[in-house]
């Protein structure tokens, strides 16, 4: 009976070992948002050079940030303009605060200087 207990446990502890590998991006979102952060992140990474874990780490930023936004347009869709507003500035302030965690000050510089620039562009 303990070698049946036994050789269950270690089954479930190498199911779920197998399981927690997997991680959030290996299914969890659709092909088109995976492509979406994809491009979103290799765009950011051309002007901010990143090492690979800040890339990684950008990368399931961008993800949360697609999820997040889709989940909030389907919550609002029937809110006012001044809510969807609100809740969606609250979103992007979240995203840009964890952006900024995740970088070194002269990225964090270069990604304003981005930002500033590619927002003066599009009100041009």
């Amino acid at each position: 009976m303990k070698n049946l207990f036994l050789a269950a446990c270690l089954a479930a502890g190498v199911y779920t070992g197998s399981a927690a590998m997997a991680g959030p991006g290996d299914g969890a979102y659709s092909p088109a948002m995976m492509a979406r952060a994809t491009t979103l992140t290799r765009a950011l990474a051309r002007h901010i050079h990143f090492n690979e874990a800040q890339y990684l780490a950008v990368k399931q930023l961008h993800l949360n940030m697609l999820t997040e936004r889709r989940d909030l347009e389907i919550l609002l869709n029937g809110a006012s303009a001044e809510e969807r507003d609100t809740r969606l500035s609250q979103a992007q302030q979240r995203y840009e605060f964890e952006l900024a965690a995740l970088l070194q000050p002269q990225q964090l510089v270069a990604y304003q200087s981005l930002r500033n620039n590619f927002t003066a562009h599009r009100l041009k």
